[in-house]
Formats: structure tokens, C-alpha cells, sequence
């Protein structure tokens, strides 16, 4: 199993505070997708403006979209604030 920590946006988007996807591995372009089926508000789930982290690494640097993700990862997914 994969948990997903969402925090601000996200999280309203979706109405919870985690999420568990019951598959032994994934990609994050995956996950982007089962996302953005179960939220209130697909917009909000933007790869561009979301700050995510695999076990506390940022997915830049593992792969970003195609990073594979396994059992027992930690995906904590933080919506971006822009000001202008």
C-alpha cells in the first residue's frame, strides 16, 4: 500500500486528510490520475502547482512524474501559493 499525505488545497480538493491506493507500486503520473478522478475539484490536482514529496525527498529528483513508487512509501502532497 501507498499513503498519500495531502495538505492545503489538496486536501479540501479531495475532502480527506490522507489516502491509501492499495497497489504494491505506481508511478506519480499515475497517482496524479486516481487523484484527480476522486476530487471535488480537478483543477486544484496541477503537477505544475503542487509541491510533492516521496519520503520526504522531493520527486524532482527521483524521477518526478514517471518516479517509481512502492509499498510503504510516503507521498506528502502540498498545494503551491502564488502571489503576484
Amino acid at each position: 500500500m501507498i499513503t498519500l499525505k495531502l495538505l492545503g488545497g489538496v486536501k479540501k480538493a479531495i475532502g480527506k486528510n490522507s489516502i491509501v491506493i492499495d497497489k504494491s507500486q505506481s508511478t506519480l503520473k499515475e497517482i496524479f490520475k486516481e487523484l484527480k478522478n476522486k476530487s471535488k475539484d480537478a483543477r486544484i490536482i496541477d503537477e505544475k502547482n503542487l509541491m510533492i514529496s516521496v519520503n520526504g525527498v522531493d520527486s524532482s529528483v527521483i524521477g518526478g512524474k514517471d518516479a517509481i513508487i512502492k509499498t510503504g512509501d510516503i507521498i506528502t502532497i502540498v498545494t503551491i501559493i502564488h502571489g503576484g
